[in-house]
């Protein structure tokens, strides 16, 4: 009968250890999910403080060229620096199996997901304005940091767009139709940038 007893209660403990491991997947991705979360926002704030700034650079009339030339390659090479910060935090999103998650655990993917499209849509804009309006001396001076800022979008978006993906799984909800609307148009921004033909990155090569 003691055997009994102790044989049923290492049972239970066992089993309660155990059930947690269940859950570990979907742990683990929240995690991976919090920490790109508050990277991508992070990095938001500063990116769109320097985009704002090339923007300026881009339409000033009183900079000579000698002296447009490095502020504006110093301004993209600070962008990329930063949106750089965000491929350590988002590549973990899938190296591992993504388990499907409930509409609950989906919460903050449409927070990532716009982190990332605010970042995309901002590169997109600014660096069509710097081509439209810089002269072409300019423009040839400052080329290969224009294409290295183009570049950098695609390492942090996709990584982010798979990971919704498969988290949303056959999961149905108003998040779910959130975040498929939000991939949607990250997937237009990367196609408007790299498209071989039609893309930005095409008019500066």
């Amino acid at each position: 009968m003691l055997f009994t007893k102790v044989a049923l209660a290492a049972f239970s403990m066992g089993s309660a250890l155990a059930a947690p491991a269940t859950h570990q997947p979907q742990a683990r991705a929240l995690e991976v999910l919090t920490v790109a979360t508050t990277t991508v926002t992070t990095v938001q704030k500063s990116v769109q403080g320097e985009l704002a700034n090339l923007e300026k650079l881009a339409v000033s009339v009183n900079v000579n060229t000698t002296a447009l030339i490095p502020q504006i390659e110093h301004s993209l090479l600070t962008i990329v620096g930063e949106v750089n910060k965000i491929v350590g935090s988002v590549t973990p999103l899938v190296t591992q199996a993504v388990p499907q998650l409930v509409e609950e655990e989906l919460q903050n993917v449409p927070n990532l997901l716009n982190g990332v499209l605010s970042i995309a849509s901002g590169v997109e804009s600014t660096v069509q304005k710097v081509v439209d309006n810089v002269g072409q001396d300019v423009l040839k001076a400052v080329k290969p940091e224009l294409q290295l800022v183009l570049h950098t979008v695609e390492p942090i978006a996709k990584p982010v767009i798979n990971f919704a993906l498969s988290a949303v799984g056959q999961t149905v909800g108003p998040v779910v139709d959130e975040i498929h609307s939000l991939v949607g148009d990250l997937q237009n921004i990367l196609s408007g940038l790299l498209a071989p033909v039609t893309g930005l990155l095409s008019k500066i090569l």
